[in-house]
């Protein structure tokens, strides 16, 4: 029985990766097409103007749920009940931030110089209260494993916001076509949680531990607090010491890196961990189910940005225009700095799915205090040096502290993750030096030559790591997962046991 059952989630898992990364790659498609159409019909003042404004209003959406979708996801036992007292927090906390932000937007405009950003502001703020109020009706998707759901939401809200922020730049050139985008998104996702969900409204419970998950929601929450200003510090220094246009070059650098790492991160770290929290209670499942999840992830994402740094010129040029090549060498330092976090970002799965909520706030307070640090020692060079500033700090020290705070205890050690990261530095580096070599012969590439030159770099990166053993054997076996998946298509997620029942009180 436990065989079975270990096949069957391991079945589950990747019927949920093959169906994500299909509708990912939808989602990619779209994406694809808005960055190109908005970078060519609105101007990098635009973006930046809309950039100084979503700093602020971000604010929001990182605290605004105080936290408490994790421990849905992550504890044990929890009552319909108590999910429901979860919700009535962070809706009521949602709605108070949403109010102040809104009454704060004068001051935001003062501060950033620019009237426009009083009416963008409340816009964007008002917008949060939707993402709030779906937090919990998310968590129980993410908790009961509903992959193809959730990947559903994403596909169905990007085919109505990109097509409606497109039409809205066409008609107006107006950065308003930014607000309207989110709007449509944040709204359909918002309707599709609630209606997949089932969520249901019953007495709230604050029994049962109640303490218990309120002091790991309020860790997780001031982690995201912390990570807030860490990685938007660099937004509110360039805006108000460099204006808007200088912050919409660097605005669509750090886009365009976000684009590969959300589009694959997101839905990765939805598949995972839930997966983890399952595994708590057996260690060497936990360690072999994280470190084999993690080299896959790099493997699909390392070699593309590889080639984006190399060949920065071509890829802005052929995407965006002419227009935004001031732009290359903040992305190709964001980029730079990108690599390792691929990795590195991967730390909260195991500090959450351990329920380290104190660990999980300690990171935040250091990756807060050191890349604010590089922000400010990188801000007389202008946008490019906060850039540069911030991918040296990455690897000399974000990257050695992150994981020593995640695996000096549970089931996966500093070790284990230097042994499982070093195969892939390998790998991009040698990457690195071929598609350099190349670029002798190609100055400058069309984008036949930039997709031969991609599949170079894949051809690479995949011929280093079969070098190594446990490489191997870990693409062999994920070659053998989904190779078996069609015959036991039969095992659904309606048959595991859930790791946390909704219907039952709490112990």
């Amino acid at each position: 029985m436990q065989a079975t059952e270990l096949t069957a989630n391991r079945t589950l898992a990747a019927r949920g990766a093959v169906f994500i990364g299909g509708v990912q790659l939808y989602r990619i498609g779209l994406s694809f097409v808005s960055i190109v159409l908005l970078a060519r019909l609105l101007r990098p003042a635009d973006f930046g103007l809309v950039a100084m404004a979503t700093t602020c209003t971000s604010f929001v959406s990182v605290i605004q749920n105080l936290g408490l979708m994790q421990p849905t996801i992550q504890r044990e036992k929890i009552s319909s009940a108590q999910v429901n007292a979860l919700f009535w927090f962070s809706a009521g906390f949602s709605v108070l931030l949403a109010l102040l932000l809104a009454g704060c937007a004068p001051i935001v405009s003062w501060f950033f110089r620019d009237s426009r950003l009083t009416a963008l502001t409340i816009g964007f703020a008002v917008l949060s209260i939707f993402g709030g109020a779906q937090s919990q009706p998310v968590a129980l998707l993410i908790r009961a494993m509903r992959f193809k759901a959730l990947a559903w939401i994403d596909a169905i809200s990007a085919t109505f916001s990109v097509p409606a922020g497109i039409i809205v730049a066409w008609l107006t050139a107006s950065y308003w076509s930014l607000l309207v985008t989110s709007v449509v998104s944040t709204l359909i996702s918002f309707a599709c949680a609630w209606y997949i969900s089932s969520f249901r409204f019953v007495r709230p419970s604050f029994e049962g531990k109640f303490h218990e998950i309120l002091r790991y929601g309020a860790g997780v929450a001031g982690f995201n607090v912390l990570e807030y200003f860490g990685r938007n510090a660099d937004n509110l220094l360039i805006g108000r010491y460099y204006g808007g246009e200088q912050l919409g070059l660097y605005d669509r650098a750090y886009r365009l890196l976000l684009f590969p790492l959300q589009q694959i991160q997101g839905p990765v770290s939805r598949v995972v961990h839930p997966i983890l929290c399952r595994l708590q209670s057996e260690p060497e499942r936990y360690r072999k189910a994280y470190t084999e999840s993690v080299s896959l992830l790099m493997l699909v994402a390392q070699p593309g940005l590889v080639f984006a740094i190399v060949f920065a010129e071509p890829v802005f040029s052929i995407l965006l225009g002419p227009q935004w090549t001031s732009a290359v060498p903040i992305f190709r330092w964001l980029a730079i700095a990108g690599l390792p976090q691929f990795m590195t970002f991967t730390g909260g799965w195991l500090l959450l799915s351990q329920g380290r909520g104190g660990d999980y706030f300690k990171m935040g307070v250091f990756i807060s205090v050191a890349s604010i640090a590089s922000f400010v020692a990188g801000l007389p060079w202008g946008p490019v040096g906060v850039a540069a500033a911030y991918a040296v700090t990455n690897y000399l020290i974000l990257a050695p502290g992150m994981w020593w705070i995640t695996g000096r205890s549970g089931p996966v050690t500093f070790r284990d993750l230097l042994i499982t990261a070093l195969p892939h530095a390998v790998a991009v580096a040698v990457s690195a030096a071929v598609l350099g070599g190349t670029r002798i012969i190609f100055s400058s590439a069309d984008v036949f030559t930039c997709l031969g030159l991609v599949i170079l770099s894949y051809a690479v990166y995949g011929a280093v790591m079969i070098l190594f053993p446990e490489k191997r054997r870990m693409l062999a076996q994920s070659l053998r997962t989904f190779t078996n998946m069609v015959p036991l298509w039969r095992y659904g997620h309606k048959k595991l046991t859930p790791l946390c029942p909704t219907d039952r009180p709490a112990a």
